[in-house]
């Protein structure tokens, strides 16, 4: 059982000689921005609400210790779900030389190791900055802070037995019900960035405006209040933390840690066996299906293939078509915050670079995933040279497929701008031509970059999750960046409003043009030497 897990760890957190090294520097660096983005978010609430509000340290710990206490429950709760439930590699787990009750003991102290690292990247830093914005850090707090990571992972692993088990029939119920299941991610997505919204809407007014909304102080004010009572397990930690009743609040942690996990552990094993035996037996086995492209012509057969696989790719379904069905909302509060800022800092006017700058970024998120079109087919990519269709035109109708998807972003987003008379019509029309255009490019450039790095290797469960994603958001975000930049710039000179629309449009259609031409002129070529 040690060598096992070993093995897995090994696997998942060493360092592997088949990965691409410039994958694992791109996922450092993006690890390490998210975090910098983080910490620089805790400190600035940190700063705020202390020069605000009259709180303490330990009371505001509170809240950083809840939703820490929440997102590695729901991390933990996920890990529960992929090891213990469904297991990519049970067929293959299952003959190795171990008992049913080791293996299921090995995930379990699997999860426990992942949920520690994490606790420890995620918990140690942000306390770190949080000493520093309270001004708290002192040694005794470091020994706290200390204490307190080692016990945090306790009550999150523990809790994510019990709620990994409605968890997995929740999820095989709809696991058949693919939209829904889509819709329910969206309206997750949607939420999670109103959060994020209205807290960067927070700190805008205080830095920029040396002001708050009214009530704004009240809500902290009642929150901070409502985390602060005996049944909220953050208090708990935050006992540890500052040493306020430790004895008590350590017994009562890992008292009650120790309950739910002997509870939990008795009642997963039970509910594992049967969702094994049903697995090994081929209960999750496919029913056969004819196929259902038959007697299409060949563009629109690929075309529904095409968009047959989103759906069928978590990764494509959820963050793909999740991100263009959310991105109006995004826009539309995305475009009220920075014309806020904007308007404080650089003046009126703003509006037409602004919703340039915001609707680019999620043109470019959405297009990213075009880097995959080549990819996505992985072990079956044989097929498409079998296919009685010419290389270039596949490529070109999957193309055809994502310009249509971040088309229909685009046009919703231009309704809700419109609607909410954020532009006039014509700046809305402007707007919509260049982003079309810069869409185009992006996809083209996503399609060139997966010819070039093709990376068919075999993939868990089929997903699309790859450097090339990557890669194209970091063109996409750099591209948006100089034409939002540019046309804010340019809004500022006088008589420069059509500047700006000529230089956007300019920027885009030689940057669509040159990927185009690229694509057209090399692809059958490149697509030739690509082997499964």
């Amino acid at each position: 059982m040690r060598d096992f897990i070993r093995l897995q760890l090994k696997l998942k957190w060493g360092f592997n000689r088949n990965n691409s090294k410039a994958s694992a520097i791109m996922t450092a660096v993006a690890a390490f921005l998210a975090v910098v983005l983080a910490l620089a978010l805790v400190w600035a609430l940190s700063f705020v609400l202390k020069a605000s509000i009259a709180v303490t340290a330990r009371q505001l710990s509170v809240l950083y210790l809840a939703v820490m206490l929440g997102g590695l429950t729901i991390a933990s709760t996920g890990m529960q779900l992929k090891r213990l439930y469904r297991p990519a590699d049970l067929l293959i787990t299952a003959r190795f030389p171990l008992s049913p009750f080791k293996l299921f003991s090995a995930q379990l102290i699997l999860n426990y190791i992942d949920l520690c690292i994490y606790t420890a990247i995620l918990f140690v830093p942000v306390m770190l900055v949080f000493g520093v914005a309270m001004g708290c850090l002192s040694w005794t707090f470091l020994l706290g802070m200390v204490l307190s990571a080692v016990l945090l992972p306790t009550l999150p692993f523990a809790l994510s037995i019990f709620i990994a088990i409605p968890a997995v029939y929740l999820s095989s119920l709809l696991e058949k019900h693919g939209i829904l299941r889509l819709i329910v991610f969206v309206v997750v997505l949607v939420g999670a960035f109103l959060l994020y919204y209205y807290l960067l809407t927070v700190l805008a007014q205080f830095f920029i405006h040396r002001n708050w909304e009214v009530g704004t102080l009240d809500i902290w004010r009642n929150l901070l209040a409502a985390l602060d009572r005996e049944y909220d397990p953050a208090v708990y930690f935050a006992g540890i933390l500052f040493f306020e009743r430790f004895w008590y609040n350590f017994a009562v942690i890992v008292g009650g840690a120790f309950a739910l996990i002997t509870g939990g552990v008795l009642l997963a094993r039970v509910v594992c066996a049967g969702l094994y035996r049903k697995a090994l037996d081929g209960g999750n086995g496919l029913r056969g299906h004819g196929s259902e492209l038959d007697g299409y012509a060949s563009g629109r057969a690929i075309f529904r293939y095409g968009f047959k696989e989103i759906l069928r790719t978590k990764t494509y379904s959820y963050f793909y078509l999740g991100v263009a069905i959310s991105t109006p909302v995004m826009v539309f509060f995305c475009d009220r915050l920075v014309s806020m800022v904007g308007v404080a800092q650089i003046g009126e006017g703003i509006n037409f670079g602004a919703s340039m700058l915001v609707v680019s970024v999620f043109m470019a998120m959405i297009c990213s995933f075009t880097g995959t079109i080549i990819s996505v087919e992985g072990k079956n990519f044989y097929i498409t040279k079998l296919v009685p269709v010419p290389y270039r035109k596949q490529l070109l109708v999957k193309g055809l497929l994502n310009i249509g998807v971040s088309a229909a972003a685009l046009a919703i987003s231009a309704v809700v701008m419109g609607w909410l008379q954020f532009l006039t019509l014509a700046e809305i029309g402007v707007l919509v031509g260049i982003e079309f255009v810069l869409s185009v490019g992006l996809v083209f450039n996503g399609i060139n970059l997966n010819l070039a790095n093709p990376n068919l290797k075999p993939k868990a469960n089929g997903e699309a999750e790859e450097i090339n994603i990557t890669y194209m958001l970091l063109i996409g975000l750099a591209v948006a960046a100089l034409i939002g930049a540019g046309c804010i710039i340019f809004s500022k000179l006088p008589d420069g409003r059509m500047t700006a629309y000529l230089a956007a449009a300019a920027v885009a259609f030689v940057y669509a043009a040159i990927n185009f031409l690229v694509f057209w002129f090399t692809s059958d070529c490149k697509y030739r030497k690509i082997e499964a």
